[in-house]
């Protein structure tokens, strides 16, 4: 029989996942154009090759990459595991599996460019989780390259 900390522990894994599906299908279906709603004012995301603070500076990068032309992506994740790290906070894990390519639909297939170890790290706030910290850790990286202004503009 599930105790009451099983049954919260499986609550939050829910309303965790279904957050950071939400906001991968906003990235990969409407540019990231609300990618802002996701995270908190002092937000950070750190990938291996750039890092932004604050969601001015997120909002800014999902803006550029927008404006470059057309992106096709599927940002997918697997093996999603949350715990509390306070009353109104948490932190996630899974694996991320992104498959992306400049162009529009329909393009051939491929292995996914990149396959990450995603971090999060949320709070709630007014009965909403926001991202306060994210960050991806390649394992494997494909042939395609992931978008990014620095690497872009070499």
């Amino acid at each position: 029989m599930a105790t009451m900390a099983d049954k919260e522990l499986l609550d939050l894994n829910a309303e965790l996942a279904l957050v950071l599906a939400d906001y991968w299908h906003e990235i990969d279906t409407n540019g990231g154009r609300n990618a802002s709603d996701y995270y908190m004012p002092d937000a950070e995301f750190h990938g291996p090759f750039a890092s932004y603070h604050g969601v001015k500076k997120i909002q800014q990068f999902y803006d550029w990459r927008r404006e470059r032309g057309a992106r096709l992506s599927i940002h997918s994740f697997t093996n999603f595991r949350a715990h509390f790290t306070g009353d109104d906070t948490a932190e996630t894990t899974c694996f991320m599996f992104l498959y992306a390519a400049d162009g529009e639909k329909v393009l051939p297939t491929h292995p996914p460019i990149t396959m990450s170890l995603l971090t999060d790290r949320y709070v709630r706030r007014d009965g909403r989780w926001l991202c306060t910290f994210r960050r991806f850790e390649h394992w494997f990286e494909g042939d395609t390259p992931v978008t990014n202004p620095d690497l872009d503009e070499e």
